[in-house]
């Protein structure tokens, strides 16, 4: 489950006093029949994102994300984790390590008792990251130590399933700038080769799904340089209980990734990403959702309402109920604003459907996950000050 596409841009634009945002948000919940805005905790005054968020049941989901730490001796980001009893969410303490800054990126749960959360972990102002894991045993968060990389490349877990309390997967980059897959087997994480496209000059997964331990998908992308050009290409890998593999995807333009993936069954998985602009500033341009039938990746029409549109991760509740999420750039008034983007797909076609936004500045939709009932989608609205979430009961 993942969450990948974070902190777009950074912009600021006047918002009125505390009365008038109680007032957008009763009507951002009422904006949207199908999607409604749920209250989430914001710790900090200052930033509160929410990357990814994992649901169990209709009383049992996990969002995680960062908030800015509250003091000058914890300063930076600190984790946040935060979970869903049925009624309301609550935070959950979460460890954090002095001077310096943490955040997840992705989240799952087997059991009850057993939930991972990734992300990275670097020294507050600096530039390098490292990988960071954390772990919920039934009563409380603790980081897990994950094995040490070489190399000068920023490196992170972008994407975990956990399948078993013995058996969990986490994904993302290396600091050798290639993909990284780590394994948990109840005891340790260890680092299990993935292979690497050939030309490649780096290259990460983003996303990841199990149908079984002998089944599972990651999808990501891979950077080449053809000339002095640099072109972004998906990168799909397959893990059949022994090696990861790559396996042959498409591309709808030169340059696209991919930023989730979801395995319905053995013929019917999804991935979602966007594809870049190619005229130099490598900016996001339009939706990309692609399909496996059991044979073969195809690139699957999906709506995209304008430019800079993004799709940050999938989540299905049947073969023909699934949901993907993002945001969409609304260029209507004088300032571009980043507003949320939820399409659907009814076992024919893609849709856009309407999904409400908190104020007047950006609102941004990092991950989502689904039940047979709920589907919960999480991110940040006015800029990053608040953590957003959003129900879709069917």
């Amino acid at each position: 489950m993942s969450g990948k596409l974070r902190n777009r841009r950074r912009r600021l634009v006047l918002t009125s006093v505390t009365l008038a945002m109680l007032l957008a948000w009763a009507t951002a919940a009422s904006a949207a029949p199908g999607w409604t805005v749920v209250h989430t905790v914001d710790p900090s005054a200052t930033e509160n994102v929410l990357n990814a968020v994992a649901v169990r049941s209709a009383t049992d989901a996990w969002a995680v994300g960062h908030f800015t730490a509250p003091d000058q001796d914890d300063d930076g980001l600190n984790m946040l984790t935060e979970h869903w009893n049925g009624s309301s969410w609550t935070q959950v303490g979460a460890p954090a390590v002095l001077h310096r800054d943490e955040s997840l990126l992705a989240v799952s749960a087997s059991p009850a008792s057993d939930a991972w959360a990734v992300g990275f972990t670097k020294t507050v102002g600096a530039a390098g990251r490292n990988p960071l894991a954390a772990h919920w045993n039934g009563r409380s968060w603790a980081i897990v130590p994950t094995p040490t990389l070489t190399g000068g490349a920023k490196s992170t877990l972008n994407g975990v399933v956990a399948l078993s309390p013995t058996n969990a997967w986490a994904v993302g980059k290396g600091r050798n700038g290639a993909a990284l897959a780590e394994h948990w087997n109840g005891t340790t994480w260890s680092v299990v080769p993935v292979p690497t496209p050939a030309g490649a000059a780096s290259s990460q997964l983003s996303g990841i799904s199990a149908l079984s331990p002998s089944n599972i998908w990651a999808v990501g992308s891979v950077a080449t340089v053809v000339g002095t050009t640099v072109q972004t290409r998906t990168l799909i890998e397959h893990w059949n209980g022994t090696t990861w593999s790559v396996v042959p995807s498409r591309n709808a333009t030169s340059s696209n990734l991919l930023t989730g993936v979801a395995a319905v069954a053995g013929n019917n998985v999804w991935a979602v990403g966007y594809t870049i602009t190619t005229d130099g500033t490598n900016q996001p341009d339009k939706t990309l959702i692609e399909h496996w039938n059991g044979s073969a990746w195809s690139v699957v029409a999906s709506p995209s309402p304008a430019s800079n549109d993004t799709l940050s991760g999938v989540a299905a509740r049947s073969a023909g109920d699934v949901w993907a999420v993002g945001t969409r750039q609304d260029r209507s008034g004088a300032i571009p604003i980043d507003r949320t983007l939820t399409e659907h797909w009814n076992g024919s076609a893609w849709s856009v459907v309407a999904s409400p936004n908190v104020g007047g500045n950006d609102n941004l939709l990092n991950g989502v996950s689904a039940t047979t009932g709920d589907v919960w989608a999480v991110g940040s609205s006015e800029v990053t000050a608040h953590t957003l979430a959003l129900r879709e009961t069917g």
